[in-house]
């Protein structure tokens, strides 16, 4: 019965995951998938994999800095906050994997790099791309860490970037038409 409540936990995160790439507008994205690595957060938790945890906890204060990229001081310092961002996501994947011992924790790192790192553009489009680079990442993590919901997930994930992919590009074909 403990095994299946962070399984549980993990299909909601898919579903507010997956839900986050078929919102039109960058903000909403970006608010989909916070919640959804909340839940990943306490999902990983649970299952004791405290690697994707943790940097699931950096992708999502990084999420939502780049949601607010916009404002004037983030505006000015745009640069510079990118880096640290990134920089602190590095170092603590890399010292997760040298204190675990284990490649695996790298799978998490990129995973959390591209699909944070997407929420920095302004393009819909591109954000879609970036982050579907970064979801086979994490599906290796979570099938590997025993996250098989979220496992699952991920594919889903790609599957519902592909298809917002080609229904945003199909609506935009037909207002030239």
């Amino acid at each position: 019965m403990n095994s299946i409540i962070p399984q549980i936990i993990g299909i909601l995160a898919v579903a507010m995951f997956l839900l986050s790439y078929q919102q039109k507008k960058r903000t909403n994205i970006i608010l989909f998938n916070v919640i959804s690595r909340c839940l990943y957060i306490l999902q990983y938790v649970l299952l004791g994999a405290f690697s994707g945890a943790v940097l699931d906890i950096l992708g999502a204060a990084a999420s939502v800095v780049a949601g607010k990229k916009h404002t004037p001081f983030l505006k000015k310092h745009l640069v510079v906050v990118i880096i640290a961002i990134n920089a602190l996501i590095v170092s603590a994947g890399i010292a997760i994997a040298c204190i675990n011992q284990s490649w695996l924790d790298l799978f998490s790192l990129a995973g959390v790099l591209l699909h944070t790192g997407a929420f920095w553009l302004s393009s819909e489009k591109i954000i879609r791309r970036l982050s579907l680079a970064g979801s086979p990442f994490w599906f290796v993590y979570n099938f590997m860490s025993r996250a098989y919901g979220s496992a699952l997930g991920d594919l889903l994930t790609m599957g519902s970037i592909l298809i917002a992919m080609l229904r945003y590009r199909e609506k935009k074909s037909e207002k030239v038409s």
